[in-house]
């Protein structure tokens, strides 16, 4: 016999005047944040939920009947939701949460089992992984939390609930025995990653409208354009990484084969007409020797489709950023993090920042776009530390830059440096929001200074590219080539949402 589950990622909005509304980002980014959109459009950045469609077509190939709904991607508010589970009568639901978020979660949950109380409620995401137990014991209409990577996990777990079987075997799982909830620990990652099957894009916005052409990077340069990952997890300590810390444990770094990779975009591409392929992954480039495997099977295969990735600017060479770029990558975006070398060294992270921008260069001559990111506010940062970072950042010829004051997550340890040293402001894990602030002091900064000395910054990047040929030159020809990729109504109209949520967030 059969059991049926219904896999969503819930939309959390709230209006903001007669035409926008306030957002989350949660299933699918590393970086849980909210956004600033107007009402009946789509995010302008709307990352695809990995983990449901890997969890989706694991449950799927062992046999159980599931139906899947991104609501966030279809922008379909909780009413709707609601009505879509109470219609299908699932044995099962399933859904991620987030600290920001945890407690729409929770009153969420409590909603299906008051419409639906046989239906037995799943959750996992990085929150409930953190305080699985406790989650347990103060909401009686949660059933199971699973926690960090659970894909495998909950195949066991939906095996043991179709077949009356023990759920203390399950590694992975917090469940509520007998003498109260209990958790059965952390479960060994997957390896290797081909145990998992191909992500379910057929399932993804939703079972009944399948178009995994929805989900969008403004990083890529053509339409459609389909998000994949060829890897899982970071080597790097990062004490402000939610992803690795939380979901991985800080497990070891695994990849997918060169060959499924390879079969997959081929599939994607036939299948949906893929233009461009988005690796997504926490790091794409941290083993070269597999990145140059990769690019020798697309072209063994003759594979004429677009890349780009989300990698690091620690092992690659002007070879292998050749090798990449004529195997058809056209984007790479890379993690500075900051640009004062005792930080470097305090966070684990080997980037020589020389070498950093070698590689700009490097991309730069083989018509790869980047975009380099930065993050302020770390726990060990001072004024100079800061100002190292804003100078380096100002001298890097990126075509694109981002720059982020970092927010404690719980489960990660910048938060409990910060809680032991007594700086957060707060256990109101509403504000624990990835694009705000606010919810902890620092040990030696004033925040809202280092909040102005970062806009201050930004201007004077572009001031400076402005005033440099090359990058300007390199600029037009992108401009025209992300033109012709993503076509005139669909560039223009993603710039206006970008500069239209900016301009609201400032004030």
């Amino acid at each position: 016999m059969s059991m049926s589950f219904f896999i969503f990622n819930p939309l959390y909005s709230s209006r903001l005047g007669d035409k926008h509304e306030k957002y989350f980002i949660r299933s699918g980014s590393r970086w849980p944040h909210s956004g600033i959109k107007r009402r009946g459009r789509l995010p302008h950045y709307l990352p695809f939920p990995f983990f449901l469609a890997y969890a989706a077509a694991w449950l799927k190939r062992d046999g159980f009947s599931v139906v899947c709904c991104d609501c966030v991607a279809l922008d379909l508010p909780l009413a709707g939701l609601l009505k879509k589970i109470s219609a299908e009568k699932p044995e099962a639901v399933f859904f991620e949460t987030a600290t920001a978020t945890i407690k729409h979660d929770l009153s969420l949950a409590a909603e299906i089992k008051r419409l639906l109380p046989e239906t037995k409620v799943i959750l996992g995401g990085p929150h409930s992984t953190v305080f699985p137990e406790q989650t347990l014991a103060e909401n009686p209409a949660v059933d199971f939390i699973l926690t960090g990577e659970y894909e495998e996990a909950l195949a066991e777990l939906a095996a043991a609930m179709r077949d009356s079987l023990s759920f203390d075997a399950i590694k992975g799982l917090a469940w509520r025995a007998p003498a109260g909830p209990v958790s059965n620990g952390r479960r060994p990652l997957i390896e290797p990653l081909d145990k998992l099957p191909a992500p379910a894009y057929d399932q993804f916005p939703a079972t009944w409208q399948p178009d995994p052409a929805v989900y969008w990077d403004g990083f890529c340069q053509h339409r459609p354009a389909i998000q994949m990952h060829a890897s899982r997890g970071c080597p790097y300590r990062c004490d402000f990484c939610l992803w690795n810390q939380v979901m991985y444990a800080n497990g070891r770094y695994r990849t997918f084969s060169p060959a499924r990779i390879a079969a997959e975009m081929l599939a994607l591409k036939e299948r949906y007409g893929a233009k461009e392929i988005y690796f997504d992954d926490d790091d794409f480039t941290i083993i070269a020797a597999h990145v140059d495997a990769l690019c020798a099977e697309i072209k063994r295969l003759g594979l004429k489709v677009k890349w780009s990735c989300m990698g690091d600017a620690i092992n690659l060479t002007p070879e292998l950023v050749g090798r990449m770029a004529d195997a058809g990558c056209v984007g790479i975006k890379f993690g500075v993090e900051t640009g004062s070398p005792r930080l470097l060294e305090t966070l684990g992270k080997p980037v020589d920042l020389a070498r950093v921008k070698l590689v700009t260069r490097w991309c730069a001559a083989r018509g790869i776009k980047t975009h380099a990111t930065f993050s302020l506010g770390l726990f060990d940062d001072d004024l100079a530390s800061v100002g190292e970072t804003l100078a380096f950042m100002e001298s890097l010829d990126s075509d694109t830059i981002q720059v982020s004051v970092c927010t404690p997550f719980p489960g990660t340890r910048f938060f409990d440096k910060a809680d032991k040293a007594g700086l957060l402001k707060t256990r109101d894990w509403e504000k624990y929001d990835g694009k705000a602030s606010g919810v902890a002091s620092h040990p030696a900064l004033d925040l809202d200074e280092v909040e102005k000395l970062r806009s201050r910054a930004l201007r004077r990047w572009l001031l400076r590219r402005l005033t440099s040929p090359g990058w300007v030159f390199r600029q037009a020809r992108y401009f025209f080539r992300v033109l012709l990729g993503l076509g005139p109504a669909f560039m223009f109209g993603q710039l206006r949402d970008i500069f239209e949520e900016e301009r609201r967030l400032g004030g």
